[in-house]
């Protein structure tokens, strides 16, 4: 026979079972509720990044086509001033001594041959600035050779003396620094024959161990630098070499270098444009 203890205990240890099982499964529940709103909230602030990273990654490629089109209109700029722009100043300097040599045959010719070749050249060099290549002069020499090729016609043109001199050992750089470091040396040039009234122009190219240097002197007029932004203007005809040097100096920084403007006037100008050297690669 059970005693009465054994009944009791028979009856309340299931139930004390049942109640210990009920209350750890509501405990799972409340942990695999928990553990779901937790995962809920991870998703929707993970859609939210998402969401915020494509805005962003489209502001970004927003920001990257407006640099882009800034940088090719700065450089159709600089390529437009350096190849139409010097040429047609070259072409009138030659019809106006044209027009002055109307009494000498043979003066008359030669002007007018020579706006006629700058013609040529300007349409040659604006077609190559349109597809973005090298500058003609860079095409078959190497830098020390096209300077002294293009200071020679500019010599002829103008009839002013140019000595150009290189010092160190040449060697080919990047097609970029060749091309900055020639444009530079076509607008200083440019700027003397406008501006200078120079009798003597010197042009040094100096290849150092971590730079490469040029050096445009002429013993002309001279001006103030402080006051070169005062004649950057819209009308080509007015420009009083501004906007050249703006354009020869964003050249020039755009590959890490400097570019250096000494002058007074009487005394001359010295333009002094200093590159990182940077080999040109070699081709495997």
């Amino acid at each position: 026979m059970l005693t009465y203890a054994a009944v009791v205990a028979a009856n309340v240890i299931p139930m004390v079972g049942f109640a210990w099982f009920a209350r750890r499964s509501a405990q799972q529940n409340d942990e695999r509720n928990r553990a779901l709103e937790e995962t809920r909230e991870a998703n929707r602030r993970l859609e939210a990044t998402l969401a915020e990273n494509a805005a962003l990654h489209e502001q970004l490629l927003a920001q990257a086509r407006e640099a882009g089109v800034h940088d090719e209109r700065e450089r159709m700029a600089r390529e437009i001033h350096d190849t139409l722009a010097q040429g047609l100043t070259g072409i009138i300097t030659q019809l106006h001594a044209a027009e002055h040599a109307a009494d000498d045959p043979a003066a008359w010719r030669r002007h007018i041959e020579a706006a006629t070749t700058l013609a040529k050249e300007s349409l040659t060099e604006a077609r190559r600035s349109v597809h973005a290549l090298r500058p003609e002069p860079l095409q078959t020499a190497r830098l020390s050779e096209a300077l002294v090729n293009v200071a020679e016609r500019w010599s002829s043109l103008h009839e002013v003396p140019v000595q150009v001199t290189t010092t160190g050992a040449a060697r080919p750089m990047r097609p970029e620094v060749e091309v900055a470091l020639l444009r530079t040396a076509q607008e200083a040039l440019t700027n003397v024959a406008k501006h200078a009234r120079a009798t003597r122009v010197g042009v040094t190219l100096s290849y150092m161990e971590h730079q490469v240097a040029l050096d445009v002197r002429d013993d002309g007029t001279g001006f103030d630098p402080a006051r070169i932004h005062d004649n950057v203007t819209n009308d080509p005809s007015e420009d009083r070499g501004g906007f050249g040097l703006i354009a020869m100096r964003q050249r020039i920084e755009g590959l890490s270098g400097t570019l250096q403007v000494e002058s007074e006037p009487g005394a001359g100008t010295g333009i002094s444009a200093c590159v990182p050297a940077e080999p040109a690669e070699v081709p495997a």
